[in-house]
Parts: structure tokens; C-alpha cells; sequence
């Protein structure tokens, strides 16, 4: 049988409620909608550190953030590891990497030398750039190239490229788009356009306002106005994963690639009145994941949890492929080929250095478990949240002070324990937490970069 092909796309800041085949009809999703049905889609993948960069790093490595080490964004990430790329790569893939990457530090629209691009081979990337409508990218020369059409436009069309260039050998491409992340409105009148006099239902965890920073706060109207934008940006990048589609179809490739889409971390768009993400509530943590390999994954729906860490590793399972060297995540390759095969007991979430949106706020550091029915968060002064996932779905009654809550709650602690135990984190404030793990030097000169104060 000839090796499978590997297409993994995956966006930005996309949460799972926002996805038609998810529950949200406001938004217009027929193409990624209809992959669902084709594969497994999961209702609770779990980004464990909801933020750009460290998920992103462990989506590559299987490693938690505090081993791969770029623990927050715009700390680059350890250069001698061992990557989805490398094992590729031995097992004779062409691998190729299309869009942001957020791994190299500062600055941001630096080019990544080929040493520090974790063994991905073909390259059109750049390292952050939220402004799509002038977007760019570096070649495997570092030859900068500007984009006449929008980012995401233009970068699909280098992986139909790609896709058509390689049919006749194995391949694996990562696609990475920066949309929906903000900014909501950076996307073609076509696609505005769709929204700009639609009804918008907000989640029933939305209050009156939202804070967003320091100097600003959202209204519910305002709340609203950026729910358009963002759908807006999600059905342009649903068109574009239609095109992704026809194109391994007309190639002749369908059946033989094995299609991921997901992303990085959610946000929270007014939710428990707060913007942005690094939260450990759903809208922040849960994210979209649907895996397809006609032939070989079953087509269904599971409640599994699966996090982005044990993701690269049980991708690389169903290729009957493996990291060589040490790993964080499991692999749970079974959950795609088996609808009754169990997920992992909890995944880990955390924010261990509050940064930007998260220091603005003065944030402290946090730490939790969510398992298939609850979710438990402590932070440096103790624990802070206990959810009932099942009972309520929005988390809107928090159970840490409920004493009918006690048992449910040691036993999350006990996992949280556990979990961290056995793969080496020490909770601690975030500052000592930069400090005596040698970040100091990295975090300061990237707060200086952003004006912001250091350490």
C-alpha cells in the first residue's frame, strides 16, 4: 500500500463553537461542514496552553511549552528537537511548510534561517504578520515576497501548488493561516459582506460588557459587530479548504492523503465578560478538529479528549510512524480508526507566563485539568474554578466553593498532580517561573521589543 500523503491545516484563534458543523448555524461553513462528515470530528480537543506560540510548538513537537521552551509568545522555541518534519523527512516524506510559524522570537518579521525551521524542507513562511490584506513571506532562500491578494487567498494557492507539484511522491504539508485571529475586519468585501446585516446570537455566558484592555471595554453591540468580522474570516477560510479539497480530488490524491483541520486555540469574544484567549475557559481552550483518511478513519463524532500535544504524536501513529526521541503527548491514533476507543483521561491546560492581552489584565499564572465532564484551574494563590462541562455546558456556575463539589475537586487536584508529576512541572509565580528556568534574557529583550517592562 503506498505510504499515505499528509495534509494538516490549521488557523488561528478559531474556536469550535464557531463552526457550523459544531452547533453554529450563523456561520457559513458548507465546505469544512462536509468534511466532516467524510472523517471524525472531536468535541473536545484541547489546546493546553491557549496562546499563538507555545501550543504551536507543541503541535510540531509533542512536547509541553516548559520543555519546548517557547513558553510565551515571541520566545522562540529549542532549534535541536526532533519535529513531526524530521521523522517525515526520514520516512522519505517531502515535507513542506505554508504561512505564520511564530516560533523564531522577535522580531516578528524576521526571516527563519533554515537551521531554526525544525526540518521542514520546502518553505513559504513568515514568522507573524497580522495585517493580511499586505501580507509576505520567506522562501527556503530567505527571499522575501509580498502578496498582491490576501494572506490566506494567496497562501492556499502555494499549497495547491504544492499539492499538484508532488503527486507522483509521499508528501506532508502544514498550512498555517493567521485568520480568524484578529484583526476581524482584514478580510475581502465578498466575505464582510455575508455578515454585515446578519442577526448575531451571542453565547449565554456574555454579560453587558467585555474587557479588552486596560483602556477599553466592549459593549454587547460591539461584541457583536466583531462576531461579523470573525465569521466573516471563517467562511473566507472555509472556501479556501473547499479549494484544498477539489484540488487533492482533481490530482487524484483524495483517497490516499490523510486531511487535518484545527487550530491553534479559541477566543472568547465576550464571554465571562473577556476578549482574546489565554483562559482556561472553553471558548479559549476547545478547538475545532476533524481527521479524514477515506478508507482507513471511521465518519462520526466523539467526545474523547485529545490535546494538541498528544495530536502530532498519534497523527504520526496512524502513518505507523514515531518520534524517536522523548514526547509529551500519547499516541491516540486508535481514536480515529476506532469509535470506541478511548481518549486520555485529562489534558493539561495552563498559562505559566501571562503575557500581552494576559499581563494587561494582570493575570496571574494558571494551571488545570479538563477531562470529558469538568473542568479545575488553580492559580498560584490557590484553586479558582471547578465546572461541570456536562451540567453546565458555559460554565456560568463555578463549583470551587461548593462543598457538594469537595470529592469532584480533590479528585481533579490529584490528576492535575499527577499529571504534573510525571511530566515535570513546577507550578510557580510566573516571575520565578521565568527566572530560575534561564528565560530571563529571552523575555526581556522581547518585552523590550514591545515597549513593555521587564524583569
Amino acid at each position: 500500500m503506498p505510504k499515505p500523503n499528509l495534509l494538516f491545516v490549521f488557523s488561528d484563534q478559531h474556536r469550535s463553537c464557531d463552526l457550523n458543523c459544531y452547533g453554529n448555524t450563523a456561520v457559513a461553513t458548507p465546505h469544512i461542514d462536509s468534511f466532516a462528515r467524510t472523517g471524525v470530528r472531536f468535541t473536545n480537543a484541547i489546546s493546553n496552553c491557549p496562546l499563538c506560540v507555545p501550543v504551536r510548538g507543541s503541535l510540531f513537537t509533542g512536547l509541553y511549552p516548559w520543555h519546548h521552551r517557547a513558553l510565551s509568545n515571541d520566545l522562540p522555541i529549542r532549534t535541536d528537537l526532533e519535529s513531526t518534519a524530521t521523522v517525515l523527512n526520514r520516512a522519505a516524506y517531502h515535507t513542506g511548510y505554508i504561512g505564520k510559524w511564530h516560533l523564531g522570537g522577535i522580531p516578528r518579521d524576521k526571516a527563519i534561517p533554515n537551521g531554526e525551521r525544525l526540518d521542514f524542507t520546502e518553505w513559504k513562511a513568515y514568522n507573524c504578520n497580522h495585517n493580511y490584506s499586505k501580507g509576505f513571506y520567506f522562501d527556503e532562500n530567505d527571499i522575501r515576497h509580498d502578496m498582491k491578494k490576501h494572506s490566506c487567498i494567496e497562501e492556499t494557492s502555494l499549497a495547491v501548488d504544492f499539492i499538484e507539484r508532488n503527486h507522483d511522491d509521499p508528501w506532508a504539508l502544514t498550512l498555517s493561516w493567521e485568520p480568524p485571529h484578529d484583526p476581524y475586519f482584514d478580510a475581502p468585501e465578498e466575505y464582510l459582506s455575508m455578515y454585515r446585516s446578519a442577526g448575531i446570537t451571542l453565547r449565554p455566558n456574555v454579560g453587558q460588557t467585555a474587557l479588552h484592555s486596560p483602556k477599553k471595554t466592549f459593549t454587547r453591540d460591539e461584541i457583536a459587530e466583531r462576531l461579523r468580522g470573525y465569521y466573516a474570516l471563517i467562511s473566507l477560510i472555509d472556501d479556501q479548504f473547499g479549494r484544498l479539497i477539489e484540488t487533492l480530488k482533481r490530482t487524484g490524491q483524495y483517497e490516499n492523503t490523510i486531511v487535518v483541520y484545527t487550530s491553534d486555540h479559541g477566543d472568547m469574544h465576550g464571554s465571562h465578560g473577556f476578549t482574546n484567549k489565554q483562559l482556561p475557559y472553553a471558548e479559549s481552550v476547545n478547538v475545532p478538529l476533524i481527521v479524514s483518511w477515506p478508507g482507513h478513519t471511521y465518519t462520526g463524532v466523539t467526545d474523547e479528549i485529545i490535546s494538541l500535544t498528544d495530536l502530532p504524536v498519534s497523527l504520526l501513529g496512524l502513518m505507523h510512524l514515531s518520534f524517536a526521541s522523548h514526547v509529551d503527548g500519547d499516541d491516540l491514533s486508535a481514536l480515529f480508526t476506532d469509535e470506541h476507543a478511548p481518549g486520555t483521561d485529562g489534558a493539561i491546560i495552563c498559562d505559566l507566563v501571562p503575557c500581552h492581552q494576559a499581563e494587561d489584565r494582570g493575570a496571574d499564572a494558571w494551571v488545570g485539568i479538563k477531562t470529558r465532564t469538568h473542568t479545575y484551574v488553580r492559580e498560584t494563590k490557590g484553586p479558582t474554578m471547578l465546572f461541570d462541562d456536562i451540567a453546565d455546558p458555559y460554565q456560568m456556575r463555578n463549583l470551587v466553593s461548593n462543598t457538594n463539589a469537595t470529592d469532584t475537586m480533590r479528585s481533579m487536584a490529584a490528576m492535575l498532580e499527577r499529571i504534573s508529576e510525571k511530566h515535570g512541572l513546577r507550578f510557580r509565580p510566573w516571575q520565578d517561573f521565568v527566572i530560575e528556568e534561564g528565560y530571563r534574557d529571552a523575555w526581556n529583550a522581547s518585552q523590550v521589543y514591545f515597549k513593555r517592562a521587564t524583569l
